[in-house]
């Protein structure tokens, strides 16, 4: 099993290479501290969270980590924390890119999980764009016009169906885009793809095969579509993804979206490079609390 599972990683590393190797280096995003859009459904709710403490009032805390950029939650609840509760959440996003801020309302059921709230997006070095037909990657970094600032209103459900092998994600998602002028496009940095306010949707469809202990190694690949709904058009990427628990509350992710269609040439900046890092869970009341 362990040969397998190296096998797997290295048939996934080889994908994720052989695809940016099609692309040019140069258009590669900077560093972002990066929403749930990638790897909603990917996470794993494992049966630790339980039987880790009864159903009761709680305080709990998500922390994902990767390569220059940090990206804390608290979560406030009733139920089992990152298992089955209904609560408020709120989080902030570091990195070379920029800022984010988040607040919402979120219920985790059985093969359900749904949020409502809204994202404060400061990029650093990104403006607004002329309203034109299509773009290409350096029309990205045209810094004549306003810097964007921007709000996000969304609504997320997503589900992880068990099927034979492994398990089916599915997520469906809208966005509302305020603080943008009449006037001009959004290069949005949490979807990479370049927005008309103010909306869009997206829905994603992809298989997990699981591999090892109750799952723990999950490997497969995703598809999205998503509809630039003032632009007229839509953007598909697909792409392989990878989830591997290393203890209860630690777990490594890495999941990748090469652009398929797109009514831009962007390159690499409109390729999800994911969340490629770990993320660590905590709540108040645990049982069984330890580090890692």
């Amino acid at each position: 099993m362990r040969r397998l599972s190296v096998l797997v990683v290295l048939l996934l590393v080889l994908v994720v290479n052989g695809e940016a190797r099609a692309q040019d280096p140069a258009d590669s995003p900077p560093a972002t501290n990066q929403s749930d859009a990638i790897t909603t459904g990917l996470d794993q709710r494992r049966p630790f969270w339980r039987g880790s403490g009864g159903v009761r009032p709680f305080f709990a805390a998500t922390l994902d980590a990767g390569a220059l950029y940090l990206r804390p939650r608290a979560h406030f609840g009733y139920g089992r924390p990152h298992f089955n509760w209904v609560g408020a959440e709120i989080g902030t996003g570091f990195s070379l890119s920029g800022i984010t801020g988040y607040g919402g309302l979120r219920g985790v059921f059985p093969y359900l999980d749904l949020s409502i709230g809204a994202r404060y997006e400061s990029p650093v070095d990104q403006a607004f764009l002329p309203r034109q037909k299509s773009f290409v990657r350096e029309e990205l970094e045209l810094t004549t016009l306003p810097q964007a600032r921007y709000i996000v209103g969304q609504v997320e459900a997503a589900s992880s169906i068990p099927v034979p092998g492994g398990s089916l994600v599915a997520v469906a998602s809208g966005y509302y885009i305020s603080n943008v002028p009449d006037d001009l496009l959004l290069f949005e940095q949490s979807l990479r793809v370049v927005s008309d306010a103010p909306w869009m949707w997206r829905a994603r469809l992809g298989y997990l095969y699981h591999l090892g202990w109750l799952g723990t190694m999950r490997v497969g690949a995703t598809a999205e579509l998503i509809h630039l709904v003032g632009r007229k058009s839509v953007v598909v990427r697909t792409g392989p993804a990878l989830s591997v628990a290393l203890t209860h509350h630690l777990e490594a992710t890495a999941a990748v979206l090469i652009v398929a269609t797109s009514p831009d040439a962007l390159g690499l900046r409109g390729a999800d490079l994911g969340r490629i890092g770990l993320r660590y869970r905590w709540a108040m009341g645990d049982r069984w609390a330890e580090f890692p």
